[in-house]
């Protein structure tokens, strides 16, 4: 007998293949709040850099120390210092913060299908810009969901007029 599968999509979902392997995420083109979601989200993801460049300018001032040192030719030489070190800890922590942030609009595990294990400096913004076209064609943005809000709750014609 042989084994075989369908794959079942609903109307409302927007499928994205996000990699070789044929990983997606999928959103809920029917869910009114799906724009303003993506909003907050990408807000909650500038807040962190905001508040991550902050720590960072407090390491900056500190006084630096070594923090591993090795011994070559006979010298004592510093591998990285103790503000190279809490820096580096601190951008992890960034980007660790902002995969999680952005798995709760994209799905969970969506970064990691996206991304894989590598970070790099621009990988926000260039989701951003990859997932721009994707938003246009379900239609997020603030004058369609307008639209659809005023379409469905008002029954009075003029404020649909209004709209035009």
């Amino acid at each position: 007998m042989a084994n075989g599968s369908i794959r079942v999509h609903s109307k409302t979902e927007y499928h994205i293949c996000v990699n070789d392997a044929g990983d997606e995420i999928v959103f809920d083109i029917s869910d009114t709040g799906l724009a303003n979601k993506m909003v907050r989200t990408f807000d909650k993801v500038n807040n962190l850099v905001d508040e991550y460049q902050d720590k960072a300018k407090e390491i900056d001032k500190r006084p630096d120390e070594p923090f591993k040192t090795t011994v070559i030719d006979g010298k004592e030489k510093v591998l990285i210092t103790k503000n190279q070190y809490d820096g580096a800890a601190m951008i992890d922590e960034l980007y660790q913060k902002s995969r999680e942030t952005l798995d709760t609009f994209l799905g969970v595990g969506a970064c990691q299908k996206i991304f894989g294990d590598k970070n790099y400096y621009n990988m926000f913004d260039d989701l951003a810009e990859q997932l721009k076209p994707h938003f246009e064609k379900m239609g997020i943005n603030s004058k369609n969901l307008k639209a659809k809000v005023v379409n469905k709750y008002t029954p009075n014609r003029e404020s649909k007029r209004a709209l035009k």
